[in-house]
């Protein structure tokens, strides 16, 4: 009697391959994703924002205001930059009326916000009352075709060197800076 050698993993599919595991993840519902920058953010070089948002809002191209509720009283929310690969995944904005939008506005309560810049430094950023992100290349809702959002935040990214900063601090001594905030007209 013969003996056939078979090797059935020549024909076999790896299991943990991208692009198996690109088909086990998919979504099926389609997901728009929004890229949210910020004037004053950008120019304070901002790389992290710790805010306890009470309401959000998105504003149309006519600026008449729609309200999403999405927030209702928590702990301060973290956002990062789309650096870090951190995003807020929402599917509130599903309930949006039709239309095109240019910008969108979180409310803030008047305690818990911080602000950290690229150079790890943290501030209170209680002074602000809201902040308006534009949406690069506006964000367009249109009947029966409502897809989920990721938010993702252009903030600027942290430098390296913010890491040795306690130890430049010992040999060098600190300097003393005012706050960033300080003299700034919000946005």
């Amino acid at each position: 009697m013969k003996t056939t050698n078979v090797y059935p993993t020549i024909w076999a599919t790896p299991y943990y391959t991208p692009s198996v595991m690109a088909g086990w993840y998919e979504r099926s519902t389609q997901v728009a994703e929004l890229i949210l920058k910020n004037d004053v953010v950008n120019d304070l070089k901002v790389s992290e924002m710790n805010l306890n948002i009470t309401r959000f809002s998105a504003i149309d191209e006519q600026g008449k205001e729609h309200f999403i509720l999405d927030f209702p009283g928590q702990n301060p929310v973290n956002l990062k930059g789309v650096a870090s690969g951190n995003f807020i995944h929402s599917k509130s904005v599903l309930s949006l009326p039709e239309g095109s939008y240019k910008a969108l506005r979180f409310y803030l309560a008047d305690w818990g916000n911080q602000f950290i810049y690229e150079d790890g430094m943290e501030e209170s950023a209680n002074a602000f009352n809201r902040l308006d992100f534009h949406i690069e290349n506006g964000f367009v809702v249109e009947n029966g075709n409502n897809p989920e959002v990721k938010l993702w935040f252009d903030f600027a990214p942290y430098q390296w060197k913010r890491h040795f900063k306690p130890l430049t601090d010992l040999f060098m001594g600190s300097k003393s800076q005012r706050p960033r905030l300080a003299n700034s007209f919000g946005n």
